[in-house]
């Protein structure tokens, strides 16, 4: 069936592009590691761009999947499994192979995504700690006053003994 192999081609497309987003992302945790903001620009650009593609396909495969729909008159949502009713062994074997693929590419994609988003949230926390040393500069606390804060009053110190 002419539409099967379509739907073989975009998704196999979507592989590929799934495949090269997970490069980006491995790129872009290494541009964090390496505090390298050239890279990490030019790496987020590159996923922009991956992500305009990405729709563009998906568009591509919900219309061809529209036509099958209509061309067998399928009710209700059209899967790979249902898919294969149609396909012949090839595309069956095919359109396993990508699900298999494009499932485990997501899977790796959603890790890179949460080790990159630690790795910005310590960056950000290092940040803020540096910022409010920097702050504390103009500012100095007295370590060796006499025990009272900047309005006169004493300060209470809580020494726990047990242990």
């Amino acid at each position: 069936m002419d539409m099967i192999n379509r739907l073989v081609n975009v998704i196999s497309q979507e592989a590929e592009l799934f495949e090269s987003f997970l490069e980006l992302l491995n790129r872009q945790r290494q541009a964090l590691v390496d505090n390298n903001l050239a890279t990490l620009r030019e790496t987020t650009e590159k996923q922009r761009e991956v992500m305009v593609e990405s729709h563009l396909l998906n568009d591509r495969r919900e219309k061809i999947i529209g036509e099958i729909k209509a061309a067998n008159l399928f009710d209700g949502d059209v899967t790979v499994t249902r898919l294969l009713e149609f396909a012949d062994r090839n595309q069956a074997e095919r359109l396993m192979q990508l699900k298999e693929t494009i499932l485990s590419l997501n899977n790796q994609i959603v890790d890179v995504r949460n080790t990159n988003a630690l790795l910005l949230n310590h960056s950000r926390e290092f940040i803020a700690k540096t910022m409010a040393s920097l702050s504390k500069i103009n500012n100095p606390e007295h370590t060796y006053a006499n025990g009272t804060d900047s309005r006169g009053r004493r300060a209470s110190v809580v020494v726990d003994r047990r242990v």
